[in-house]
């Protein structure tokens, strides 16, 4: 939203920000930032504050600098906040963080949701304070390469969302298996993937996966039976392999690397599906 977007008759009276969230609202623009209603209402920082503190029911603070607010239109105001997926792209680029939408959110959105998801999970590129607004929580995970991650656009979303593919959500659910309730939990959501994921899909995502979480993802792939993807991902690794735990953080079971994976499943997870 640019100044010349916004012209109110008399710039410097009393309702100039109350009109300017109106028309950021008219946009389908639910998160504003201080500096911008101060470029575009003309008035001093201060000003705009005391204005925003008579506007208390229509837009919460949202933690971070620089100041940003996020509108709350009438139809969410007893909940506290609109869904994320209304303010999530908008937020992240004020904030200038690179995101997407991934692990057990992200696999919701394609349709695998093995449990109510109860917060958002978003991929980011620095560490960042988890967000609670009203009814709303938003939890952010760091991830190196985040940039190189496939993302897949979701139909039917009220604003655009970036979210990892499946495929892409699959590597990240065994990568991050410790804040998704662990190995056995993941792996249940990747089978619940597995009807949306194609071998175009698998040869995206893999090229910036390390390997131990291709190892590992690799390995979950064969126990589900999902054999043609798990080729497609043993074909993705080098010929000599390290070892590597299946559940990370838990003492070996003494089974050893199982081939052609090199995993060690100290979950018991082939008994537990089989």
């Amino acid at each position: 939203m640019h100044a010349a977007d916004f012209s109110p008759s008399t710039p410097r009276s009393r309702g100039a920000v109350a009109r300017l969230l109106d028309q950021f609202q008219g946009r389908g623009q639910l998160v504003a930032s201080l500096p911008d209603l101060v470029a575009l209402s003309g008035l001093s920082p201060l000003a705009v504050k005391r204005q925003l503190e008579h506007l208390a029911d229509r837009v919460v603070r949202l933690p971070g600098r620089t100041s940003c607010f996020l509108i709350v239109p009438p139809e969410h105001r007893r909940r506290g906040a609109p869904p994320v997926a209304y303010w999530l792209a908008d937020y992240c680029r004020l904030r200038q963080k690179p995101y997407y939408v991934g692990l057990l959110s992200a696999a919701a959105l394609h349709g695998s949701a093995q449990q109510a998801v109860q917060l958002t999970q978003v991929m980011t590129t620095t560490p960042t304070r988890a967000l609670e607004v009203g009814g709303v929580h938003v939890e952010f995970h760091v991830k190196q390469r985040l940039l190189d991650t496939p993302l897949t656009p979701i139909k039917g979303l009220a604003a655009p969302l970036a979210v990892s593919s499946p495929e892409a959500t699959a590597l990240d659910l065994l990568a991050f298996q410790h804040c998704v309730g662990g190995v056995a939990l993941a792996a249940e959501v990747v089978a619940g993937l597995l009807p949306v994921m194609t071998a175009v899909g698998w040869r995206s995502a893999l090229s910036s996966a390390p390997v131990p979480v291709r190892q590992r993802t690799g390995y979950v792939l064969d126990t589900l039976g999902a054999h043609r993807f798990a080729k497609l991902v043993q074909a993705s690794l080098p010929s000599k392999l390290r070892p590597v735990l299946l559940q990370s953080a838990t003492p070996s079971l003494g089974t050893g690397g199982q081939l052609p994976w090199q995993v060690d499943d100290n979950a018991g997870l082939k008994g537990a599906l089989n």
